[in-house]
């Protein structure tokens, strides 16, 4: 078996966590994560691990087997150990995990490992999948987030098998890394959403995320709560703008764009404008001459926008920016378009 790939651990407030953070969680279930199999989950389903909320614990919630528990908790006693595969939301290279135990004091899994293999759905319910350790066995304390970040991104896998030596609780599990399409994801008009984070885009740099991160702008679906968008704190400076930068997980010709204001009802944006440019590096630097794709245009509450592009047609952009004027929050951006590479 191949050994690790070489990580360290770091603490949470950290450079490295701030940067672990701005890529995606390929485990969120916001992406389609979801539990394939597992030896045990007596007290509290496997599938907690998965959710996009931060742990909670409620001191009288009980269940006809014992203490309610906001993630995955086994029974006791166990001989070997129990573990859960996890199918991530994408395919995608790791660059780092939390592995969080929050409110698992005197019940917390005491040591985890981690594998991944890269296959099939079918061939991992067969038990034909070939899982290697990406993670080895590191200790976990109560009640605590424990960050791990690689030396450098590993491979692709699709799916992690998580280890809980013995047996006890794991809150919430973190997996960020980057996207890596298998296939691209169309449109039924025969467009890309070139943004889409299961074409690769992703959030890379904003103004400010008070309230929620730009990175949601991305994600399927229209979301459940105001809470999983972006979201400025209010302004109180004149002429005051927020903005957030997109990587497009494809290059290409922009088209068309939607802008949705879905539960944002007193705090959308009355006017936003998009632009686009080329850039060889993640984040454009301070320099980069952005192009015009969508002049000044209001938006209204809770509502899907679409609009034209009004840039130019021959331009494969790399990024967009999208500014908002003063503040305030939307749930996503479609960025529809043709890749460059067809």
């Amino acid at each position: 078996m191949p050994a690790a790939p070489a990580f360290r651990t770091v603490q949470a407030d950290s450079a490295e966590v701030a940067a672990l953070k701005g890529k995606s969680n390929l485990a969120s279930v916001s992406l389609g994560s979801k539990i394939i199999s597992f030896t045990d989950e007596f007290f509290a389903e496997a599938a907690n691990m998965l959710k996009d909320e931060e742990a909670v614990f409620l001191p009288e919630e009980f269940t006809d087997r014992g203490k309610w528990m906001d993630g995955w908790e086994t029974r006791r006693h166990n001989k070997n150990y129990d573990w859960a595969i996890v199918q991530l939301g994408y395919a995608g290279v790791i660059y780092g995990f939390d592995v969080d135990t929050s409110h698992f004091t005197g019940n917390h899994a005491p040591v985890v490992s981690i594998e991944g293999a890269n296959a099939t759905e079918e061939d991992v319910r067969a038990g034909k999948a070939q899982f290697e350790e990406i993670l080895p066995k590191v200790n976990m304390n109560p009640g605590s987030h424990h960050y791990f970040v690689y030396e450098a991104p590993t491979k692709t896998y699709t799916h992690l098998r998580v280890n809980n030596y013995p047996d006890g609780g794991i809150a919430r599990l973190r997996v960020y890394g980057q996207v890596v399409p298998q296939t691209v994801v169309t449109n039924s008009d025969g467009l890309v959403d070139l943004a889409f984070v299961g074409n690769g885009g992703r959030a890379v740099a904003c103004s400010n995320q008070h309230f929620c991160s730009p990175s949601n702008l991305v994600l399927p679906g229209r979301g459940k709560t105001m809470g999983d968008g972006w979201e400025t704190r209010r302004s109180r400076t004149p002429n005051h703008n927020d903005w957030a930068i997109l990587k497009l997980g494809i290059p290409g010709y922009v088209e068309k764009v939607e802008i949705d204001t879905r539960h944002f009802c007193g705090n959308f944006p009355p006017l936003v404008t998009l632009h686009g440019t080329v850039s060889s590096e993640d984040i454009p630097a301070d320099d980069a001459k952005w192009t015009e794709i969508i002049a000044g245009v209001p938006t209204t509450a809770d509502a899907q926008h679409y609009f034209d592009s009004t840039g130019p047609k021959d331009v494969a952009f790399t990024h967009v920016k999208f500014t908002m004027y003063p503040d305030g929050g939307l749930k996503r951006i479609r960025i529809n378009g043709r890749p460059a590479s067809s």
